[in-house]
């Protein structure tokens, strides 16, 4: 269990409130009620009740305990439509004092109950996303500690040592390293899932405005579609098989946040002091899974990306020396070479810089992502994966155990739009477009079928489900009014996070 987290709380409600854009683009888009009821629901939000004014009502998701149940006073993404992240085709005010409670949540599988330590973030009512958490305090760095474990029934003394040397840590890191790898290929990355989740969900809400339903619903994690966040908790919770050799692991092992596209290093790195009073401008779009270690004086952190595919664990040594990982490819196909660079870009290690530099046909592309390793990130459900359920591109991809790229689809959420991707192996890769419309005939045309036939089964799909999730998606895309909801609130974010 990590240390307690804070969470925010309003200002008195008698205080001016703060405008509330997602009440205005929720009439803007026309929710179906009347002026009436407009001016109610205005009303209510102007004096610090109902859903936008900072409290949520639960709706959908998982079984949440402990923290999050969210406070009435104080309310509760890799995920990229295309084969490869990053290409495609073509103040916070109203905050007075801290509270504290419990970093604990459990959330359900069919089969098992995995317990996470997530939290709810506290939601302005001016603001398009909750604010992202993080623990009080930093785990402590697994490192050479002489622990002795004492079992008085048995009369038992054992000594563990852990992390003795830089031959410990190699060993180390190839047992999660192996874990990563089967992860990466029993489970498929999908942001297809939990987009048709939602719209399923607010269809049986009955409810009007698709923003007041999003600031109300619990993104549910489950084995059925993983995003980064799914990926990153799964990978934690299958490594507590290692505890048996490697006592406490999971005490050290921790999800850490990301924001992708950064334009000024310096500038972003500067906000780490205000990131619990000041977050107003942090999307915090991807996670991945970290451990801080030591050994022989030398200190680093492991991370794990599942998210995007990374087949590898990556070193970052403070002092840059071996096992530090550098500069590798992370994918090289079509006359397109990915590579990626991890570093820590502060003094203190509180910060690791991700550059990828991507070349295409001689021309050369670079983004820049800012990993905070310091402290747990304990809203990776709450803000990360709520942050996907909006974002206009989905896939569905199956993985090898090197990270390639067996089979997927994937498409762009817009309106009037009606073309996928679907690709697979056959004698090669093949990739091809196709319309949703076409599936939504009486009679669909064989070779289509014969086409997603296979693409289903590489992605390891009951026989027929590819063809019915996609059927799924061609009904929702028809939806203008939902689109329309949808995009209103994606450029709210976007405008959020822009000068990040």
């Amino acid at each position: 269990m990590y240390p307690v987290a804070v969470v925010l709380r309003p200002r008195n409600k008698r205080e001016k409130p703060l405008h509330n854009p997602l009440q205005a683009i929720s009439s803007s888009v026309g929710s179906g009620a009347t002026s009436s009821e407009q001016h109610e629901s205005a009303a209510s939000a102007s004096t610090g009740g109902g859903i936008l004014s900072g409290r949520r009502d639960r709706v959908e998701g998982p079984h949440f305990e402990g923290a999050m149940e969210r406070p009435s006073t104080a309310p509760m993404v890799g995920r990229w439509g295309c084969e490869w992240p990053r290409f495609t085709d073509p103040p916070d005010e109203g905050v007075e004092h801290l509270d504290f409670c419990n970093a604990t949540a459990s959330l359900e599988y069919p089969l098992k109950i995995t317990e996470y330590d997530q939290i709810y973030g506290y939601w302005p009512p001016a603001h398009p996303l909750p604010l992202p958490r993080w623990a009080a305090e930093p785990l402590q760095p697994y490192r050479s500690v002489a622990a002795l474990l004492q079992f008085p029934a048995r009369g038992l003394n054992i000594f563990l040592c852990r992390l003795k040397n830089l031959r410990e840590y190699e060993v180390l890191a190839g047992k999660i390293e192996m874990e990563l790898q089967k992860l990466l290929e029993e489970h498929n990355y999908d942001t297809v899932g939990n987009f048709l989740e939602l719209y399923q969900n607010f269809k049986k809400s009955h409810m009007r405005s698709l923003i007041e339903f999003f600031h109300a619903y619990t993104p549910r994690i489950s084995d059925e579609h993983h995003t980064c966040v799914g990926l990153a908790l799964e990978l934690r919770y299958r490594l507590q098989k290692l505890e048996q050799s490697y006592p406490t692991l999971q005490n050290h092992l921790s999800i850490v946040s990301c924001e992708e596209n950064i334009d000024s290093v310096d500038g972003y790195t500067a906000l780490r002091d205000t990131f619990d009073t000041m977050p107003s401008t942090l999307e915090k779009e991807h996670c991945l899974m970290c451990m801080r270690f030591e050994f022989n004086g030398r200190s680093g952190v492991l991370l794990c990306d599942p998210g995007y595919h990374v087949a590898r664990v990556v070193t970052v040594m403070a002092d840059r020396a071996y096992p530090h990982t550098g500069w590798f490819i992370e994918s090289e196909e079509n006359n397109i070479r990915k590579e990626y660079n991890y570093s820590f870009c502060t003094a203190k290690e509180t910060f690791v810089q991700w550059d990828e530099r991507t070349t295409k046909n001689g021309n050369r592309e670079e983004f820049t992502g800012i990993i905070y390793v310091e402290r747990p990130y304990l809203t990776a459900v709450d803000v990360t994966e709520r942050r996907n359920l909006i974002y206009p591109f989905r896939s569905l991809l199956s993985r090898d155990q090197k990270g390639h790229l067996i089979a997927g689809v994937y498409f762009k959420v817009k309106l009037k739009s009606d073309d996928f991707t679907v690709f697979y192996q056959d004698m090669g890769k093949q990739r091809l477009k196709m319309s949703f419309s076409a599936l939504l005939q009486t009679e669909i045309n064989e070779d289509i079928l014969k086409k997603l036939s296979i693409a289903n089964d590489q992605l390891n799909m009951p026989k027929g489900k590819l063809l019915e999730t996609l059927q799924q998606c061609a009904e929702l895309l028809r939806d203008d009014h939902y689109l329309r909801e949808t995009l209103a609130i994606e450029n709210l974010i976007s405008v959020m996070s822009e000068n990040n």
